[in-house]
């Protein structure tokens, strides 16, 4: 009887794309599913002393298959529990309670693939269900140690109630190799060993999480742990005082720029309050009181944080109670900083306000999952806030450098902890470091950022190439033998490399796990235990049962896991293909370079097409070698039904001119494919190419039977798509392009009518018939004197009789929909410029004289005008007065009396503009002499 996996894996022969399958059929090397006429034996033309086809495959040893457990020897139905056997039971009501499980484990769903889809953690073994919860939860971790935290904190739990302290102690140790920054772990740890008064040990913790877990909390306990182990009541030396003082700036030093140090910097201020010495006093100790707690304060006060406000009124009061006039001078020179700060932590509250600082990590969702839209909010909260820190805005990257570059680096360790499986965020900072050359004792930030990152995230691949881009960059370069550089370049491909595999290696154990241990439970239903026997399996699905349809939804899923793998492993190659070419050309198939990289990728196996398409490229185009021609024909023989890799298989032929061989390809893949429904659609983009590559280059007879064989093959698509692929191109379509040959009746612009409804007695009622424009008011034409209308026309001589108007379509449910209309309707003009617009007359009713643009322009351009000094050479530089008009006598008995502003000798009358000259006074009528004012600058003069 053959298994389900070795039937798919001898059906799906023709689709494999991975070097594990090419090792074991060493058959195929000698099958030529095509006969391509220029393919030569001889390895005399192969230009060198590479041949992929005499590469040597080490036989890879085929994992032991994990038998499993013999089922019981009974009829009825056993308990389950997450998809395992919990225990076989006698009773087919299942009376019995079965031992409660860990919350979240469930059995198998309907339509899922596997509870571990679900639950985020793979199914245990059959039996261990019955163990107790400790070996449980050492299972999941086992199988998950960085996605199930709730095994790592019920593990934690499970040790701390039973009191067994060694064992938690380990499981501590563990957990943080896991996850480092966990400051909540570090601070149980340490409260433990405190409790205890196992003080070495403690210390022993403080020097392996102080430095790099920057966190509020850890410090807290660090620095009740000093206050404890120094007595501050018997100190008759000042020493203790002095370790204390020296614990505090060493504190605040390393986390006094946190938001939530405010309670840290407030403790500091009152130690130092409550130190010898008297604040206002005359003595050296006084002073060195007063001047240490001043520095304090103006530290502090800089510091965006939640106390700034308090600190910065302490600092007012103690200030002002020392000297008044010293203390608005201190006050007014640190003012700025502290504005400063306040603004900065308003901002930073409104940045934050949603943002969780949280130490135990969690990885990231897939998109589309549940969680993967809060976990990108979280992402961009701390990306916005690592911006912010970067604009500076409290103005510390000129007068402080450190203290900027301290703050965004803060920032970075900070979104770290929360962040450390996003690789973005790891090579983000890495790239900050790099751009402004952050050091720490002659060692990059920038490439510790990078090795912290690939050892919290080794299955990232960003982070592995970066690291990789890193070292080729800055590598010293050496004359002669490169072989040192090499090694070092290629060291972060071979791990992320060993990763890859190895997770592959863990997707088929728990397919293997997950398959037998549901063939073991559906070996005891009647109904299944048929189904599995019958040899000869019906691929139809009606004919399937539930659980076989399960086990093949199983496969599936991971048959695209290991898919998606085995693509990511070999682009992975391709790059270090590339890396090694760059650094030893092309070399050889034992001392390195390209094709050593190729040699060893054949070795390890799970390979795509890719690889061998990438690497046939290099030895065709960097090196002009025959050997790209080989490695294309042993990849057909590999990958016959891969159709990207036979696309480009028939470009590398045409790139060499080789039209017919290219033809027999094509000929021969597209045969294969369409002989099978299942490989049907695969034979379309083969298809497309050539149908493309004929009508460009082929006859047109060739095209035509090429269309028609299409037509045959795919029905359903257009008869034209073909036709007209073959006068377009990526950038244009001439045939689906559209020729405008009316702007005024293609071009119309959609306006969409009114929707108004009226009642049925209304719509029935006959009305006089009016064509209407617009829904604008219709105005008379314009003519030359606006007082003289137009004559009355026939239709105002005749108007047509009044009629019953109907109910308004402004009252009821239409009016306020057309209400609703017009108030969603958005315009990018203000209100007052829409209602001028909407009563201005129409275009087409003005008939006077129109103003024209161009004209207008060249008089103004052709106007000569005098410069300033020519202009004042003619006129001294005085305004030339126009001639006076003659005006209109004011209306009345009496003659208005002079302006104040008005000219001795006026230029203009009454009515007439200011700007145009001054307003002449009549002569006066009641008795007095005219009176002389100085002439102003209102009347077209300026004051002499």
């Amino acid at each position: 009887m053959t298994s389900d996996g070795e039937s798919r894996q001898n059906s799906a022969a023709p689709e494999a794309d991975q070097a594990d399958y090419d090792e074991s059929h060493p058959d195929l090397n000698t099958q030529h599913p095509y006969d391509p006429a220029h393919v030569q034996d001889d390895d005399s033309e192969d230009g060198a002393d590479y041949d992929p086809e005499s590469v040597g495959i080490e036989p890879v040893a085929a994992p032991t298959e994990v038998e499993p457990p013999s089922a019981p020897q009974v009829t009825s139905r056993p308990k389950m529990s997450g998809g395992f056997i919990v225990e076989a039971s006698d009773d087919e009501d299942e009376s019995m309670p079965a031992r409660p499980m860990p919350p979240g484990n469930h059995g198998f769903g309907k339509d899922d693939a596997s509870a571990r889809d679900r639950e985020g953690f793979a199914h245990l073994p059959p039996g261990m269900a019955r163990l107790d919860p400790v070996t449980l939860f050492e299972a999941r971790i086992k199988e998950d140690p960085r996605g199930d935290m709730e095994a790592w904190l019920s593990l934690i739990a499970e040790h701390r109630a039973h009191n067994r302290l060694e064992e938690l102690r380990k499981v501590y140790h563990r957990f943080l190799e896991v996850f480092p920054t966990s400051s909540d772990i570090w601070v149980q740890w340490i409260e433990l060993e405190l409790g205890l008064d196992n003080f070495v040990d403690a210390e022993q913790l403080f020097g392996r999480c102080l430095i790099t877990v920057p966190n509020v909390s850890l410090w807290t306990v660090y620095l009740n742990y000093i206050r404890r182990r120094n007595d501050l009541n018997n100190d008759p030396s000042g020493q203790a005082r002095q370790t204390v003082t020296q614990s505090y700036e060493f504190v605040i030093d390393n986390i006094g720029i946190d938001r939530d140090s405010g309670d840290i910097w407030l403790d500091y201020v009152q130690f130092i309050r409550n130190g010898p010495g008297l604040i206002g006093g005359t003595g050296w100790q006084d002073q060195q009181k007063m001047d240490q707690l001043r520095k304090v304060y103006h530290r502090a006060i800089a510091v965006p944080m939640s106390t700034v406000n308090t600190l910065w009124k302490e600092y007012d009061q103690f200030e002002m109670g020392l000297n008044k006039v010293t203390g608005r001078k201190f006050i007014q020179e640190r003012s700025p900083g502290y504005m400063s700060a306040k603004s900065g932590n308003i901002a930073l509250d409104n940045i934050t306000k949603s943002l969780r600082r949280v130490s135990l990590p969690r990885l990231p969702p897939a998109p589309g999952f549940n969680g993967d839209t809060e976990y990108r909010e979280q992402v961009d909260l701390w990306t916005k806030w690592i911006a912010w820190e970067k604009d500076d805005p409290l103005v510390l990257k000129e007068e402080d450098p450190k203290a900027y570059t301290q703050r965004v680096m803060y920032c970075y360790k900070q979104a770290l902890m929360a962040l450390r499986f996003w690789p973005e965020m790891w090579v983000d900072a890495a790239e900050w470091c790099f751009q402004n050359d952050i050091r720490e004792k002659e060692t990059e930030l920038g490439t510790q950022f990078l090795v912290q990152g690939i050892a919290a995230n080794p299955q990232s691949v960003l982070l592995a190439l970066k690291y990789a881009d890193r070292i080729e960059a800055t590598y010293p370069r050496k004359e002669g033998d490169k072989s040192e550089y090499a090694q070092a370049t290629r060291k972060p491909y071979d791990a992320i490399l060993d990763t890859l595999y190895t997770m592959g290696d863990k997707v088929k154990e728990r397919e293997k796990l997950e398959v037998s241990t549901l063939r073991q439970a559906a070996a005891q239903l009647p109904e299944m235990q048929q189904s599995i026997e019958r040899e000869d399996i019906d691929n139809d699905k009606a004919g399937l049962s539930a659980g076989e349809e399960r086990i093949k939804a199983i496969q599936r899923a991971y048959a695209a896991e290991g898919q998606l793998l085995s693509r990511t492993i070999s682009y992975v190659w391709i790059a270090l293909a590339r890396a090694m070419r760059r650094i030893q050309g092309k070399g050889n198939q034992n001392e390195g370079g390209l094709r050593k990289v190729f040699t060893d990728a054949r070795h390890k196996g799970r390979l795509t097409s890719d690889v061998y398409v990438a690497v046939a490229l290099l030895e065709s185009v960097v090196y002009k070698d025959p050997v790209g021609a080989k490695i294309f024909e042993r990849g057909a023989r590999l990958f016959p039904n891969d159709e990207d890799f036979m696309i480009e298989y028939l470009k590398f032929l045409h790139s060499k001119d080789d039209t017919t061989n290219a033809r027999v390809v094509f000929e021969t893949c597209v045969n294969r494919l369409i002989s099978s429904p299942e490989t049907l659609a695969k034979a379309r983009p083969l298809y497309v190419y050539f149908h493309k590559y004929e009508s460009q280059y082929g006859e047109l007879s060739q095209v035509s039977k090429l269309e028609e064989r299409i037509a045959e093959l795919f029905p359903e698509d257009p008869k034209l798509e073909y036709f007209n692929q073959r006068f377009s191109s990526e950038r244009f379509d001439p045939v689906h392009t559209p020729i405008i040959v009316s702007k005024a009746v293609q071009m119309r612009p959609k306006i969409p009518p009114p929707a108004i409804e009226e009642p049925a007695s209304d719509r029935e009622t006959p009305g006089p018939v009016r064509q209407e424009q617009s829904p604008r008011p219709q105005y008379a034409r314009a003519t030359a004197s606006p007082k003289r209308p137009f004559g009355l026309e026939e239709d105002e001589l005749n108007p047509p009789k009044r009629v019953a108007r109907g109910v308004s379509p402004l009252k009821g449910a239409a009016g306020r929909r057309l209400d609703q209309q017009r108030r969603n309707q958005t315009s990018a003009l203000q209100r007052d410029i829409t209602f001028l617009l909407g009563i201005l007359p129409p275009a087409h009713t003005y008939d006077s004289q129109r103003l024209t643009a161009t004209n207008l322009v060249s008089l103004l351009r052709d106007t000569p005008l005098p410069d300033y000094a020519s202009w004042k050479a003619a006129t001294g530089g005085q305004y030339r007065q126009q001639t006076q008009m003659h005006s209109r006598q004011p209306s009345g008995d009496f003659a208005r009396p002079m302006s104040p502003y008005g000219q001795a000798a006026g230029v203009s009358g009454y009515r007439n503009s200011p700007l145009a000259g001054g307003y002449q006074a009549p002569a006066s009528n009641w008795g007095g002499a005219q009176s002389s004012y100085p002439p102003g600058q209102y009347g077209g003069q300026r004051y002499q």
